[in-house]
């Protein structure tokens, strides 16, 4: 059964004559989705936008949730702040190529310092809350991951290069990295992005 169904909104100028921005407007508001949005999650009745919201449904739903409250609320934090890391570059990021140019070291070192408190929280951790995997690990997984694609360097700290790894070596995420037909060679962001 697939669970997650996200829609790629293509803006004017994507590939083919019939790709652009009414490919996601026009059915937006017919998929009776309380607060339509990119992305969003339909299952069964449940009906979801907002990636914490669906990260949050699909970690209960799969027994990938923290399993004590003090835990369950650090986790939640983490999962803002990895929000907040993704912001910092997508503001970079839609920025005309000269200000992305102009702007990407600095990105790098405040990126890097927000990565650096991620490795600092995990410490000798085998994953964010403890010794068993959440959702917030997959979460902050994917976030470091496309700023190494920025930056292959930008991991410092060995504790959080061994959680990357450790993730990736799963299965599922093994396969996923090494099937050349995943979508891990797609584009990070909007093709009228200037990192893509």
């Amino acid at each position: 059964k697939q669970w997650y169904q996200r829609r790629v909104a293509i803006t004017a100028g994507g590939d083919a004559p019939d790709f652009d921005r009414s490919s996601w407007t026009d059915v937006k508001f017919t998929l009776g989705l309380e607060f339509p949005n990119l992305p969003y999650l339909m299952d069964g009745d449940v009906k979801l936008t907002q990636t914490i919201a669906i990260l949050h449904y699909l970690s209960n739903k799969y027994g990938l949730a923290p399993k004590d409250f003090a835990v369950h609320a650090q986790c939640d934090m983490l999962d803002h702040v990895a929000i907040d890391l993704t912001m910092l570059g997508v503001r970079l990021f839609y920025q005309p190529k000269d200000k992305f140019e102009a702007g990407k070291a600095g990105l790098v070192i405040s990126a890097g310092a927000m990565i650096k408190q991620f490795a600092t929280f995990l410490g000798s951790k085998k994953y964010f809350a403890g010794d068993y995997i959440t959702g917030t690990d997959f979460l902050v997984f994917e976030t470091i991951d496309k700023y190494t694609v920025l930056e292959p360097t930008i991991i410092e700290d060995e504790n959080l290069k061994n959680f990357m790894q450790r993730i990736r070596d799963l299965p599922t995420m093994n396969k996923y990295f090494t099937d050349p037909n995943s979508t891990r060679s797609w584009i990070l962001n909007n093709k009228m992005a200037a990192f893509k």
